[in-house]
């Protein structure tokens, strides 16, 4: 089972002068440089969707309350179900409205008078930080949510399992070229072996399911 001192081995291969054994003088700062280089790669995930959006979790509603806090760590947000009480399971996905302040619409009388009643959420729009809910929930409930969310620091001792195997050479690389930046040193070398480990294991996170295309889904019922 890989640790974050698994991750120290590396960069020590790559520069042995290096001191990252336990209690060595490098040790501080070499966990400092892959929580860092840990922080670029979650940078570049969270930028594309459908890659290492394994997180789920719940969270819940406040009666009459129109917003509900941003759930922490979430650095990208895929989708949003209300999950039934009763059996637990989701009952429908939460509607997106991406333009500023769009669950609140106000596009005919009639939409504008069912907004504004209280109710189960069906839409929610986010600007980070909170999400707003249409209808104002009328009760606590529990909503589903599906995306990218960061993962603990990286520290010597503790299990390292946030990311496959195929990431600890890339993060261990640029937690080095950290490293040399702070020393002025060049980098050219780790450069080489950045772009030759972090391009491949980005394609291969990205094409984890080649299951065929997206199916078209007919999700509203339209009469005439």
């Amino acid at each position: 089972m890989a640790t974050g001192q698994t991750l120290l081995n590396l960069a020590e291969l790559l520069m042995p002068e290096l001191q990252l054994q336990t209690g060595e003088a490098d040790t501080a700062r070499g966990l400092i440089a892959l929580n860092a280089a840990q922080d670029i790669l979650e940078s570049l995930l969270a930028s594309e969707a459908d890659v290492a959006g394994s997180s789920v979790s719940t969270l819940v509603t406040v009666a009459s309350q129109e917003w509900t806090t941003f759930p922490s760590g979430v650095m990208r947000l895929d989708r949003l179900q209300f999950i039934n009480p009763t059996s637990l399971l989701p009952d429908w996905d939460l509607i997106n409205r991406k333009r500023v302040g769009g669950h609140r619409r106000g596009e005919t009388w009639l939409t504008t008078l069912s907004s504004s009643t209280e109710g189960k959420p069906r839409e929610y729009w986010t600007n980070g930080t909170r999400i707003y809910w249409n209808p104002v929930p009328d009760a606590v409930h529990t909503i589903r949510w599906y995306g990218f969310q960061s993962a603990a620091d990286i520290t010597a001792a503790a299990t390292f399992s946030a990311y496959p195997e195929m990431a600890y050479l890339p993060l261990a690389t640029l937690a080095c070229k950290i490293l040399k930046a702070g020393l002025d040193d060049e980098t050219g070398n780790l450069d080489a072996v950045a772009k030759a480990t972090l391009g491949p294991v980005l394609e291969a996170m990205r094409r984890f399911n080649r299951d065929g295309p997206v199916p078209y889904e007919y999700a509203f019922h339209h009469d005439t």
